[in-house]
């Protein structure tokens, strides 16, 4: 095509005696117009990458962004239409009747085009399928599932990254056809992965690691799981394709698809440990930003992602990046499951890793302010892990002094709210890791608000003795305790399968707690609320407060401690904690049933143990929760 062709030049061409593939031709050279070049694409981000390493700033963003591009704008060439952002197509030659025959012609003749050239027209089509009858875009389906036995596995992530796309772009019922036709083509790639999982093995990992998410709809959670680790344990095997992009595309897609694995974690602290020695060899090697990176994704893998957006390539940004509560109404959270192996970062030789890092990390001169952010970041990942990094805190302290006392200093000291920023993440790490009360300084007080986990938030909101009635009126908080219900609920059951053993208790879920004839005004949540008649008062009962938590509220134990240390310092009521994670992990039925007796026995004796105190007159009621209509349930 000559650069001075036009869009009206391709669409004056009389394509109807043309081959099929001449057709095809045309059509995405029309298409392909729309395209910004991808030289200058990769240029421009090689320049960015140059600049960042030269000037010391935040490489691995760039590193990312060149990564991305070089890896997925030509392979997805079909499916990605254009690049200005444009959804609406509104170009005066989509809708002409010039541009409507040459779409048609080379549909028609689908079933002569060649494997690649009938994946761009597939890809291409899913863009303006709608300005169509339904039956056209599901004849050009229909022609490559009957050749699906014939695509590699390049073609299956092709493919299956239009059809996935088609899926999230779904804003109302597919017409039936076009509907069964996707199906029974997701179908048909989902029995050709599981038949020979060895085919994921032969493409890159980040290419089979996208098949996988892509066709997520497609296959059932242990299916995915089965194909995760066949893609997981070739890449053990491929030492030399552990690079920054790699695992962060691995870590991100399996934390979209809800997989953990301990032996993941561990490999990504195996790669933070070889760079360790490296260094050791090589000390004016800087390693800090490239284990910023790992350490961030593996906080969003662990703790909680908060920057799902639709977009891989923003989306891989937020996942290098430590997580945050994200304002940014344009982004979800994926909220972690009671699967993440927390206790793979209370091993000993992983502290001792912690330990190595933080001696790294002090041994770098703080030049710029991107070394300073480096240094806060890692401070504030490690709290996450349940690591408290007093070494970073003292050296982040030391140049911040610095900072202010040396007029000279590399750093502009117009950067004040980004400091801010900076001292967020220290004021985070901190609140993680020592509990705070109502005594704290207000800045500490402020950085719970950012907190990545809607738990940990709750905690000190009921810690710092914020909660005042038995109503929850913030849609995010009462979103979550909505889920976690349903655990307090499975929790419930297995107590009350077990009350016949201890006949005198009776408990409720979800109590809030008030002391209607005293200065006391809080209000205090029980997850359970144990209730037994007391034998000293007749009409008086004791009470026993249960609290459900996770295996995170163990590693980064200081919002939940808040919560104890208040209610325990403010009101008279024994406060006993219950680990789910540890029930539900519990192999066999015998050991789960054992674990609540055991729990059970130790209500019953603080029950027993306070009926000869005199406690004043308590009042219950359940909690109530916002509308499940603002939480967008129906």
């Amino acid at each position: 095509m000559w650069p001075s062709t036009t869009a009206n030049d391709i669409l004056d061409i009389d394509i109807r005696l043309l081959p099929s593939e001449a057709c095809a031709i045309c059509l995405e050279a029309l298409l392909r117009m729309q395209n910004p070049s991808y030289d200058l694409l990769i240029h421009s981000a090689q320049n960015d990458l140059r600049n960042s390493i030269a000037s010391g700033g935040d490489w691995p963003s760039h590193y990312i962004k060149l990564e991305h591009i070089t890896k997925w704008h030509k392979f997805d060439e079909g499916s990605i239409l254009f690049h200005n952002n444009n959804n609406d197509y509104d170009y005066p030659w989509m809708k002409s009747e010039k541009f409507d025959l040459l779409v048609l012609t080379t549909a028609a003749c689908a079933n002569s085009l060649s494997i690649e050239s009938l994946l761009r027209l597939a890809g291409y089509f899913a863009n303006f399928w709608k300005q169509y009858e339904p039956n056209v875009y599901a004849s050009v389906l229909r022609h490559i599932n009957n050749q699906i036995n014939n695509l590699s596995c390049v073609h299956l992530a092709q493919l299956a990254h239009v059809l996935s796309k088609l899926k999230c772009s779904q804003t109302y019922k597919f017409p039936q056809k076009l509907h069964t036709e996707i199906n029974l083509l997701g179908s048909a790639i989902a029995i050709r992965l599981l038949s020979g999982k060895e085919i994921l093995c032969s493409v890159d990992p980040t290419v089979a690691i996208r098949l996988l998410y892509d066709m997520h709809w497609a296959l059932s959670y242990n299916q995915k799981v089965i194909l995760f680790e066949s893609i997981y344990n070739n890449l053990t095997l491929n030492h030399v394709q552990w690079n920054l992009y790699t695992v962060a595309f691995l870590l991100l897609h399996s934390c979209k698809l809800m997989i953990y694995k301990p032996s993941l974690i561990k490999s990504c602290l195996a790669k933070i440990s070889r760079k360790l020695r490296i260094s050791a060899y090589h000390p004016t090697i800087n390693q800090s930003q490239w284990i910023n990176a790992i350490l961030a994704a593996l906080a969003n893998y662990t703790v909680s992602f908060n920057g799902a957006s639709g977009n891989c390539e923003e989306e891989l940004q937020y996942f290098i990046k430590p997580p945050c509560r994200n304002h940014n109404n344009n982004t979800m959270s994926i909220s972690k499951t009671i699967c993440v192996p927390y206790d793979v970062f209370t091993a000993d030789w992983v502290r001792t890793l912690f330990s190595n890092i933080c001696q790294h990390v002090t041994s770098q001169q703080i030049v710029d302010y991107n070394s300073l952010k480096c240094l806060a970041q890692i401070t504030y990942s490690l709290s996450l892990f349940g690591y408290k990094a007093d070494s970073l805190i003292e050296h982040f302290d030391e140049a911040i002094k610095k900072l202010n006392n040396d007029a000279s200093s590399n750093i502009s000291t117009s950067l004040t709210t980004d400091f801010c920023q900076l001292q967020l993440y220290i004021n985070m790490a901190k609140c993680l890791l020592t509990p705070l009360s109502k005594n704290s300084s207000e800045t500490e007080k402020l950085s719970i608000s950012s907190l990545p986990s809607d738990y940990w938030r709750f905690y000190y909101h009921c810690g710092l003795g914020l909660l005042q009635s038995n109503k929850i009126n913030d849609p995010v908080i009462s979103k979550k305790l909505v889920n976690k219900r349903k655990v307090v609920d499975r929790i419930h059951y297995a107590f009350l399968k077990n009350n016949k053993l201890f006949t005198e208790l009776s408990m409720n879920a979800f109590q809030c707690i008030l002391y209607p004839n005293s200065d006391n005004s809080n209000v205090y949540l029980a997850d359970i609320l144990f209730k037994q008649a007391c034998e000293q008062h007749e009409g008086k009962y004791n009470y026993v407060i249960c609290i459900v938590h996770e295996n995170r509220d163990e590693v980064a134990k200081g919002p939940l401690l808040s919560l104890l240390n208040f209610y325990r310092e403010t009101q008279s009521l024994p406060v006993l904690t219950f680990n789910f994670c540890t029930w539900h992990n519990l192999p066999y039925s015998k050991d789960k049933e054992i674990m609540v007796q055991s729990f059970l026995r130790e209500v019953s004796d603080k029950l027993n143990e306070m009926n000869n105190l005199h406690l004043p007159e308590i009042h219950t009621t359940d909690l109530v929760l916002c509308s499940t209509e603002l939480l967008g349930f129906k």
